[in-house]
């Protein structure tokens, strides 16, 4: 049975203007108090007394002389005040709209990575992938679907260039529609580097045009690294045969670019079942294998995560519990897609209930992981 949850009530926020007359009353207060009453007697004094014999020394004299001074320094005053309001306002209004404030983005469920900070675990694999960058070496990653091989490309990506600003890291996907031909995928390839073959070079193979462009870039000072992601979707043997992969080979040992692919299974055994032999050259390319994650990973997302949206200890210790998957000899293992999910979930919940998420209610329990078994599936049957 599906417990229905309610939402919160919108706070409708005061407008700009009403806030900052507000503030500039209450921050200002005591100052409009000794206008007003320098006003009154200024008038008294005026009154009471003539030119001739007015007396300056005289507290009511010093405040009538100084009456001019004390509105400019209030005038003064009322700018400060306005100036830091509108600071502070922006500030909030900033604030309230980031990730770490709104709840979105938190849980990047089946979404590319957008930060490199939102990356968790794989710290071996990192370290090879840009020690092997730094020495001009090829990579493979392997692992299973949703185990994370695209982010981890995608994190390439971004902190390369802070190692080295020579690097030039661009990502395709054997899947993409233009990768059924070697001519849609080096003009893919081409296409996310930037370069557009504005000459004819019909009389050149497609990999000669890549090989040509990759030289260019080089002269430039510019490191080229490619990154293959599915690219076991290579398919089409009549078009990626075997001079393919020895043209990919050459242009990572001759020329110099830097290949880092992505597969469910190890390169010997993708190219042997397309082309029917193998390459000596892919036998030698760094194999980084990627496995769930561990407990100390998964606890250490955990805890940070839920430090950002709020959750509690409780909060925190089912988002370890529900997320985790069991081999068959029992044995706890944690797959960050589900971890993802799962944290979505509790978050979505526990922002949409006024008096608290209760993940001891059974009912609730029940419903989340109906819930949590459905979107993980669907995802999975893909």
């Amino acid at each position: 049975m599906t417990t229905p949850s309610r939402s919160k009530k919108s706070t409708v926020a005061p407008s700009l203007w009403i806030r900052l007359c507000h503030q500039l009353w209450n921050g200002l207060r005591f100052f409009w108090i000794v206008i007003v009453l320098g006003l009154v007697i200024n008038i008294i004094s005026t009154r009471m007394t003539s030119d001739a014999d007015f007396a300056p020394n005289t507290p009511v004299g010093w405040i009538g002389q100084h009456l001019s001074i004390t509105i400019v320094a209030g005038a003064i005053l009322v700018i400060i005040t306005t100036v830091i309001f509108i600071i502070d306002h922006r500030n909030i209004s900033a604030s309230l709209l980031s990730p770490a404030k709104s709840g979105q983005a938190h849980f990047s469920f089946n979404q590319p990575l957008s930060d490199p900070g939102e990356f968790y675990g794989r710290v071996a694999a990192r370290n090879t992938l840009i020690t092997r960058l730094a020495n001009k070496g090829s990579s493979s990653i392997i692992g299973e679907r949703l185990i994370g091989k695209t982010w981890l490309l995608e994190y390439l990506q971004m902190v390369a260039p802070t190692y080295n600003p020579s690097y030039r890291v661009v990502k395709v996907s054997a899947t993409h529609p233009e990768c059924k031909s070697q001519a849609g995928f080096v003009r893919h390839v081409l296409a996310q580097f930037g370069i557009s073959l504005s000459m004819n070079l019909s009389s050149v193979t497609p990999l000669e045009q890549l090989s040509k462009e990759i030289g260019d870039m080089r002269n430039f000072g510019v490191q080229p690294v490619l990154c293959i992601d599915e690219f076991e979707c290579f398919r089409n043997k009549q078009e990626f045969d075997q001079d393919f992969f020895e043209g990919l080979r050459a242009l990572a040992e001759s020329n110099g670019l830097i290949l880092v692919t992505a597969s469910r299974h190890p390169l010997k055994e993708i190219i042997e079942g397309l082309t029917g032999q193998t390459s000596p050259f892919f036998n030698k390319v760094q194999q980084i294998a990627l496995k769930p994650f561990t407990e100390q990973e998964a606890r250490k997302f955990v805890e940070e995560k839920g430090d950002q949206v709020g959750f509690d200890k409780k909060e925190q210790e089912v988002l370890l519990q529900w997320s985790a998957l069991y081999k068959v000899n029992g044995e706890r293992y944690w797959l960050p897609l589900r971890l993802q999910l799962v944290g979505k979930l509790l978050l979505d919940d526990k922002q949409a209930q006024i008096a608290g998420l209760n993940v001891d209610d059974v009912r609730y329990q029940h419903d989340f992981k109906h819930r949590l078994d459905e979107e993980y599936q669907a995802v999975v049957k893909e």
